[in-house]
């Protein structure tokens, strides 16, 4: 289908940010650079150390910048982004990320022709490593579980419906989490080939500790949250040994511990579990991943 609206009325950009002044300024730079500049731009600092030491008015963009004192976390963040939006749809981008190549307009056409659309996963390509993040597999849309967080396009109303990310999270996984209940609503997630990201993947703040912390324990809470009940225990011990594979690797031991505090968590938010009957699980599993 056509637009009958101006893309710049149907989609903003959303960017969290925190101490990567440089990468921020990079994104901008190839935002001003492409076809986007008209879109609105929403910048959330999550408390960064200092403020935005370059001049963010001698950007040709449409950007509006908040700087918290306070750091909360990306996931709190992207929540409030998503409820100050007024557009249709939300491009979320990290501030490392930008896109490179195809049509956003053609993105936004196609989640126009589906009612039932949550998020659009685009292909994710990381030119430091020269290395795919997230590979098209077919040259037309296609349904997939879940996204990428560097670089996808929500339905800001269907997201909001939903209740955002669950903030309890901290970091990690909350795109999982959330297109598991928006599939289990009826809502899906589409791959969309024609319209490439690149994520450089910047090493700045980056903690990972950290990472392997949460990725851990997360994972365990969405095996709790929404594996059905006979599959459960397979998937967690087939994940516990994977982290700990993992641990051993790269001489780490944050999975590890994650593992054992996702296992705790599971009793403190038990009130999320939401689990998939076997036939809807199994619908789930058929599908690529992102």
């Amino acid at each position: 289908m056509t637009l009958t609206q101006n893309l710049a009325d149907l989609v903003s950009i959303g960017i969290t940010t925190k101490n990567r002044w440089q990468d921020l300024k990079t994104t901008l730079t190839k935002i001003a650079e492409s076809d986007l500049k008209e879109l609105p731009i929403l910048i959330f600092d999550d408390g960064s150390d200092q403020p935005c030491p370059f001049d963010i008015s001698t950007f040709p963009l449409k950007i509006k910048l908040q700087r918290f004192a306070q750091s909360k976390g990306l996931i709190v963040r992207r929540n409030q982004l998503a409820q100050v939006m007024q557009t249709k749809y939300y491009l979320s981008l990290d501030d490392d990320s930008f896109p490179v190549a195809g049509s956003l307009q053609a993105a936004v056409e196609f989640a126009e022709s589906r009612e039932n659309i949550f998020c659009l996963s685009f292909p994710v390509f990381n030119p430091i490593l020269k290395e795919h993040q997230n590979r098209s597999l077919q040259t037309q849309p296609y349904p997939v579980r879940f996204f990428i967080g560097c670089g996808h396009l929500l339905h800001r109303q269907h997201f909001l419906q939903l209740g955002g990310y669950r903030e309890e999270l901290i970091h990690q996984g909350e795109e999982m989490e959330i297109a598991a209940r928006a599939f289990q609503a009826g809502l899906y997630c589409y791959h969309f080939p024609d319209f490439q990201i690149h994520h450089t993947a910047s090493n700045i703040a980056r903690n990972w500790w950290r990472m392997d912390y949460y990725g851990a324990r997360n994972h365990v809470l969405w095996n709790n949250w929404f594996v059905p009940n006979e599959l459960e225990w397979i998937k967690q011990i087939r994940s516990f040994t994977a982290r700990v594979i993992l641990a051993i690797k790269v001489s780490r031991i944050g999975s590890i511990q994650g593992q054992i505090a996702g296992i705790r968590d599971t009793y403190i938010y038990k009130k999320y579990r939401q689990k998939m009957s076997i036939q809807i699980f199994r619908q789930w599993e058929s599908l690529p991943p992102h």
